[in-house]
This record gives C-alpha cells, structure tokens and sequence, in this order.
C-alpha cells in the first residue's frame, strides 16, 4: 500500500465530509479490527492500529503481529461495509449537532428540486426539505433560487438528519422583525404576540421596554423602510403592527384597527368581549370574511362580537323585552332589569344557564340575594321556548368547554413548574417531597 497516497485519499475525504481526519481514522481502526477478529477467530485482544502521520496499519493479537494482507477479499468487503456505515453515522452526528444550535432560527438555501410538491432546499452541507403546508400559498418557488425560512425540526433519521422548514410559521416572521429591526433585536421592543394566516394577514403586537421609544413606529421605519423590507419576503402579506396593552379592553381596541371602536365590555356570562361600532366601521372591524376579528381574537385570546351600534340597541331592546315577563310576575323590578341589561345578563337563555352564585359575584353589589337570583333562574327556565332551549344549553356547553380548557392549561402549569424544580434540585443534589409544596389552585372566575 502507498502510505503516502492513503493519508492524501484521507485528508481529501475529511474535507469533503467536514469532518476530523482522526475520527475518519478511528472509524477505520475499528471497522478493520471487527473484520479481522472474525477472519482470525483470535481468542486474546485484538487491536489494529493506524499511525497518524505515516499511516502505517499495524495489527496485533495480544502481542503478537497480524499479517493484515491474509483478510482477503470477502473480508475486507465487511470491513469496508462497517467504515461506511460508521462515517454515515459520525457524518449524521456532526451535521446534527451543527443544525440543531440553529432550530427556530432563519435560514437561506438554495432550492435543488421538487418531490411530490415538497420542495429539497440545499444548506450548504444538508438537504432540508419545505413541506407543502408549510409554504406560503400562492408563493412560486423556482429551481435555483435562494429562499429564507424558519428551521421548523430538526432531528436524526436513521441515517440522515431530517430538516423541516417553514415560511408559515409566525416566527418566522418575528425572526424577520430580528434581522430587520435592531430595537427587536437588543430587547428594547419586545414582541408580545403574533398571529397570522400566510399570504394574507399576520398581527403582531409589540411593547417597548424603554417609555422614549416608539414600538410601532421603529418597526415600521422611516416611510415604512423597515416593515417593508419585511412584507417583500412575505410576498406583500399584510402586516398590521399593533401597540400591546395591558388593560384587556383597550388590547381588543388596538388589536381591531384601523376600524374605530365606539365601546367594549365583557360579557362574563357568554365568556365573550362585545364590541360595539358604528355602522360604517363594522365591514372594516370585521374584515374580508371575517378576518380582521379572527385574528384580532387569537391574537388577544378573548373571543369577540363586533356589532353595530344599531344591533346592539336591538339586542338590548329585545332582553329588555324578554325580562320584562319577571317583571310582570313581581320577581324584579326596571332598576334590576338595567342592570341585568348592563352586565349582559340579557335573555331569559343566557339567565337561565347561570348558577345563583355566578350571578351574585358578577352583578356585585345589586340588590340580589342568593334566594332571590334562585327563583329568577327557577322562573327563566319554566319559561324557555324550544330555542331558547337549545341558545341556554349552547352557553352552558361552552362553559363547561373553556373550565375543562382552563384547569387542563392549568393542570400543565403546574406539571411544569414541578418538572422544573425537581430538575432544579437534581442539578443541586437534593430530593424534594412531591407533596411537601403542593397548593390549592386558583379558583376561575
């Protein structure tokens, strides 16, 4: 064997792999030192040995000399099989451990070609593929072109590293706000939500850490420099930069504009916000088939009604209307009837599906005791028609619903917090007793 061209076929094969010349030799140490002890049923240690800098291969049982040329050729096929298959595996390794420091960021490729709608991006030394639900629709993707995306997964497979990209992710997009504008960048403008349906409209709702700097206007930039740079990667989707508030109403109001609201209030008995707007604002408050509210509501995490000024009146009108039959039967009079009106408590439905107790902790200081709000749902529900039947059950399914969300979003919280402190105190050496800190939770209103 020329020792000479061995090392050089080495040295050219740990460049082409990116990898460390040593550990392609140590794959080689290994996969002959397999083989051999095979070929030689040797019954003490076996070693094989390659020298760094000559790469004189040197075999030995116990310590006695092998002649390595006596494998012959069947073999050496195993051999060469066993150092295939342990570079794929340091090579999998290697490009695994430098792509997963780089998961959830943004990336550029260039893509290579399409399968069954999926399209191979090349990253340089990996292949990552872009899914179809994962591309913005409508977009086109052309071989040979550079794209940018959100390295959605990455995780080992078999014997390759599996790269999943993203362009309708919403991190993407605030991994775009990163790159575009240093206020998001150095923490002075912190991105407090984002919500989006790709090729169409994202939400996004920003807060400034220091009270001289605008959030709104730094990322949208001199004349919209900034968001603009921004939106041309998206292919032109709509960005709406809303200014985050802590104060859920004047959120919701943010989040609905450039449509003007003329009121908000909440609704704790439909377990909703109700937004009222003139008539003229509610096609834009609502948005092209319903979009504007659809992400104003996801982005907020409050379920909203826009209505008009004028079909609120109506609403009120027609509660009014029917509360007006407990009046009639002497169970309440008009000043307990404005205030059933103002708190939404406004069908003899919605009233029906209430608990005596809901009622008194919402409609705090009314002139209504526990008896009282008792017979009032005793009352409302005798007087149910089929339909408003079916409205009382609908509001009670949703309630049961968002407690059952609730308490499961709770029971996690609570999962990972102990999950936490337990590996807390693992890295510090200490047991902790499961139930030595364990707390009501709170209760939900």
């Amino acid at each position: 064997m020329n020792l000479g061209n061995f090392m050089q076929r080495v040295d050219a094969l740990a460049r082409e792999r990116n990898l460390d010349k040593n550990l392609i030799l140590d794959h080689m140490e290994r996969a002959l030192q397999q083989a051999a002890q095979k070929r030689f049923d040797a019954e003490g240690e076996f070693t094989v040995t390659i020298d760094r800098e000559t790469g004189e291969i040197r075999a030995f049982e116990d310590d006695k000399p092998v002649n390595l040329e006596e494998l012959g050729r069947i073999v050496a096929n195993v051999a060469k099989q066993v150092f295939v298959q342990g570079l794929k595996e340091t090579e999998r390794d290697s490009v695994y451990d430098d792509f997963i420091t780089r998961a959830q960021t943004v990336v550029s490729g260039t893509i290579m070609r399409e399968e069954h709608g999926m399209f191979i991006v090349s990253l340089g030394r990996a292949e990552a593929i872009l899914p179809r639900e994962e591309q913005i629709p409508g977009e086109v993707y052309r071989t040979g072109s550079v794209i940018r995306a959100y390295v959605l997964k990455v995780e080992k497979k078999g014997a390759r590293v599996r790269i999943v990209l993203s362009r309708t992710h919403g991190n993407f997009v605030k991994e775009l706000f990163k790159a575009e504008i240093p206020e998001v960048a150095d923490g002075l403008i912190e991105i407090k939500g984002i919500v989006r349906e790709p090729g169409r409209r994202t939400k996004i709702a920003v807060a400034s850490v220091d009270p001289r700097v605008d959030p709104v206007g730094s990322c949208v930039g001199m004349r919209g420099s900034r968001i603009t740079k921004v939106t041309d990667e998206l292919g032109g989707e709509k960005i709406d930069i809303i200014p985050w508030a802590e104060d859920p109403a004047q959120f919701i109001e943010n989040s609905l504009k450039p449509a003007r609201v003329l009121r908000i209030s909440y609704d704790h008995f439909r377990d909703r916000a109700r937004v009222v707007v003139s008539q003229d604002q509610l096609p834009l408050a609502i948005g092209k088939a319903g979009q504007n509210v659809r992400l104003s509501a996801r982005l907020t995490r409050y379920k909203i009604d826009v209505m008009s000024e004028e079909n609120a009146a109506l609403q009120r009108q027609k509660g009014s209307d029917q509360l007006q039959k407990l009046i009639d039967e002497k169970l309440m009079d008009d000043f307990l009837r404005e205030q059933f009106l103002d708190n939404h408590l406004d069908s003899l439905a919605v009233l029906a599906a209430q608990t005596a107790e809901r009622i008194i902790e919402t409609l705090e200081g009314a002139s209504i005791d526990l008896d009282r709000a008792g017979k009032l749902i005793e009352r409302a529900e005798a007087l149910l028609d089929p339909e408003q039947r079916a409205e009382k059950d609908e509001i009670v399914r949703r309630r049961l619903e968002s407690e059952r969300i609730a308490a499961d979003e709770e029971a996690r919280a609570i999962a990972a917090a102990e999950a936490e402190a337990a590996a807390q105190a693992a890295a510090a050496g200490v047991t902790l007793d499961p139930g030595a800190n364990a707390q009501e939770p709170p209760s939900r209103a």
